[in-house]
């Protein structure tokens, strides 16, 4: 499993404001674009729609402590 790090979580949600694609994104940070879109559709605020690293990144420390 490839897993998403807190600054890469951040490159993600920018490069998502630029309007840049997942495609675009994968290459940048080295990994697979089914990783980012994973990481994006798990992560995303579920009222808006929206990706916000900070809130990604408790939502995976929340999953990592209910293990």
């Amino acid at each position: 499993m490839s897993h998403i790090n807190q600054e890469q979580r951040y490159v993600i949600f920018c490069m998502l404001g630029q309007g840049n694609s997942q495609k675009e994104i994968a290459e940048i940070i080295g990994k697979d674009k089914s990783v980012i879109s994973r990481e994006i559709s798990r992560n995303k605020d579920q009222r808006s729609g929206k990706y916000d690293y900070q809130q990604a990144q408790r939502k995976c420390e929340q999953r990592k402590k209910e293990k």
